[in-house]
């Protein structure tokens, strides 16, 4: 009855699950995804907000994410250590940076580099001995003589004499030793290091899912079983910069504000596909009521998705993340089905090439706002302390933007 259905509708809302109303959704006319009406209103903070069921409103960006997020920051004036320190967190950070091949090929350059160096020293500064006291040595048995000894293998053929030649002996040990535990160490790092495959779609799909719109975004274990994930969990923000003069003030002040956006489901049990995240624009949403091409949407600097997940393998934990811009945001599409089943099989397989690829879908989303709705908006410049016969003057500030000239105070009013 109509009780009963409006109970259902009700927990759907609240919860965004798909079982609540899961009849509901299985019929062909249903009138979830595809509602009877076009146009709707609704009041947030006060205000009438006109909402229009819409397709294909945005377009997909013509430069790459990685193009348009690639910025450099420094942090400068900060306390600084010890030089050596330093130093050494530098060659820290650098070498557990680089691949295992690069590190073997890194020490086997700087291995022979120091035999051929001690080697050198003792043929050309010790040419009465030789190392060994034998003249008719050749440079390359010299070399042979530092090979043996940094490796301490020793065959015998060769034995320093003198305190000069052991002195050295010593020293080219100790340097191997030191060397090869550094590589040795390094190479036990990258192996117990969990790492992962992830891959993120290249674009946030905004549809309606569930009768209300909805960004979604997806994430994939490129591995699959082979490096099975278990315990997988995701976190999205959303970061905006507002600049305002507050009234009375000269200099603007600039606000960086970091807010999450509420997944509807932010952990899985394991991760051996595609795992695709949603949020629900709803009243308790940041971006409820915004046009993403108008102000104060104008002011998201980024959208940051953070994954983690524990790797079955080695019990560790692995992380990645990306970001996006509002450009990313595809409104009034949805991601293409790129998960294949074959029940006779009963194999199915996942087809990355499809990760990122959408199609038009419906979505409700704001009209563009009217010149006449920014009344109650203040657009003058803020004033400063100028005042003449007990009245304030205002001095025009014509070089800013519109959007940057008001007031943080007026704009939430209006918003």
């Amino acid at each position: 009855n109509t009780g009963d259905w409006k109970l259902r509708s009700y927990q759907r809302r609240k919860t965004h699950s798909m079982l609540n109303g899961a009849t509901e959704l299985a019929k062909v006319d249903n009138d979830i995804e595809e509602p009877g009406q076009t146009t709707r209103t609704v009041e947030t903070d006060g205000h009438k907000v006109n909402f229009q069921l819409l397709k294909s409103v945005t377009k997909r960006p013509t430069t790459s994410r990685k193009e348009r997020m690639e910025s450099e920051w420094t942090n400068i004036n900060v306390h600084k250590s010890r030089a050596l320190g330093r130093i050494g967190h530098r060659c820290q950070r650098w070498l557990t940076s680089k691949d295992p091949i690069y590190l073997t090929v890194l020490y086997l350059v700087l291995y022979l580099s120091m035999n051929a160096i001690f080697a050198a020293v003792w043929y050309f500064f010790d040419r009465k001995g030789r190392c060994c006291e034998d003249e008719s040595m050749t440079y390359a048995q010299v070399f042979d003589f530092a090979v043996q000894t940094s490796s301490t293998i020793g065959y015998g053929g060769y034995w320093p004499k003198g305190y000069l030649n052991n002195a050295l002996v010593v020293v080219i040990t100790l340097l191997s030793i030191v060397l090869s535990t550094v590589y040795a160490g390094l190479l036990f790092f990258k192996f117990i290091t969990p790492q992962a495959n992830i891959e993120f779609s290249d674009v946030i799909a905004m549809s309606n899912v569930l009768g209300e719109p909805c960004l979604e975004v997806r994430i994939g274990n490129a591995d699959g079983r082979a490096n099975a994930l278990i315990n997988g969990e995701a976190n999205l923000w959303v970061t905006s910069i507002q600049e305002y003069r507050a009234p009375g003030e000269f200099a603007k002040r600039r606000v960086v504000q970091t807010e999450n956006l509420h997944l509807a489901v932010s952990q899985v049990p394991k991760v051996n596909g595609v795992w695709t995240i949603r949020h629900f624009i709803d009243e308790h949403s940041p971006l409820y009521g915004l046009r993403l091409d108008e102000f104060p949407a104008t002011t998201i600097y980024s959208l940051n998705l953070n994954f983690k997940a524990i790797q079955v393998i080695t019990k560790g934990e692995v992380f990645s993340q990306t970001a996006y811009q509002v450009e990313d945001i595809m409104v009034g599409y949805c991601f293409e089905e790129q998960a294949v089943w074959d029940p006779k099989t009963k194999t199915g397989y996942h087809d990355y090439s499809k990760l990122s690829k959408t199609k038009p879908s419906f979505v409700w989303y704001p009209n563009a706002v009217e010149v006449d709705d920014y009344e109650d908006i203040r657009l003058e410049p803020p004033s400063w302390s100028n005042r003449s016969n007990g009245k304030q003057q205002v001095t025009e500030r014509p070089d800013e933007p519109v959007w940057k000239r008001q007031s943080t105070y007026a704009a939430s009013e209006r918003w």
